[in-house]
């Protein structure tokens, strides 16, 4: 091969690499960023779980511990991880009033121990979110005296009061400030809440999540 074909084959490769390293495929949305031994989940990222104990609200008392066991290969850092949260109220069925079941996420504990604390919503249609900070600031502004046995407080339903007695009644702890909960509801009067042990829950992060 001589000389002069040599350059021209040389040419026609530069050529080339510079039209292909002009072309970039469009990045997708990042949910995930990465820093020196840490991972960061953004707000908004979805973690598929499952319940871990089964539920029934017949039985269930307020402070009962729960877990949610991570279960999304979409997400291999969290492998092994649980969400761990606690019941702040339970009310039975009482005429057209549906079964309510209240809850707190407190925080992750990973593989290896280590946990941190999680803010999130839990997606599944019968779940009605709230949040604890907002609440508390709302009843700041109120500024309303502690109600008796037996009244409801007006303002969010995360301050209503003890009613009734005997733990037939309905009783509502406010969650830590800060943290995330909502209320599970019977799908019809008259009926208790049994949910079986492995049954999905998705959760959407709405503050950012540093896996160590």
């Amino acid at each position: 091969m001589s000389l002069r074909t040599v350059r021209a084959v040389a040419a026609v490769a530069a050529a080339m690499l510079a039209v292909l390293g002009g072309v970039h495929a469009p990045a997708a949305r990042a949910t995930t960023t990465f820093s020196a031994g840490s991972v960061t989940l953004k707000a908004g990222t979805k973690i598929l779980c499952v319940l871990a104990r089964a539920v029934d609200s017949a039985s269930l008392k307020v402070g009962t511990d729960f877990q949610l066991r991570v279960d999304d290969p979409a997400h291999p850092e969290l492998a092994g991880a649980a969400i761990h949260g606690h019941v702040t109220a339970v009310s039975q069925p009482a005429g057209l009033n549906r079964a309510r079941i209240g809850f707190t996420l407190d925080y992750i504990r990973f593989k290896d121990g280590q946990r941190q604390p999680i803010r999130a919503e839990v997606l599944n249609r019968a779940v009605v979110n709230t949040n604890s900070a907002y609440a508390a600031a709302e009843r700041k502004k109120l500024l309303l005296p502690p109600a008796p046995v037996g009244t409801v407080t007006p303002g969010p339903v995360v301050f209503q009061m003890t009613i009734g007695g005997g733990g037939r009644g309905v009783s509502v702890t406010p969650p830590p400030v800060g943290s995330s909960g909502g209320y599970v509801y019977a799908a019809h009067p008259h009926e208790t809440i049994v949910v079986a042990a492995g049954t999905p829950v998705t959760i959407s992060l709405t503050s950012s999540l540093k896996v160590l």
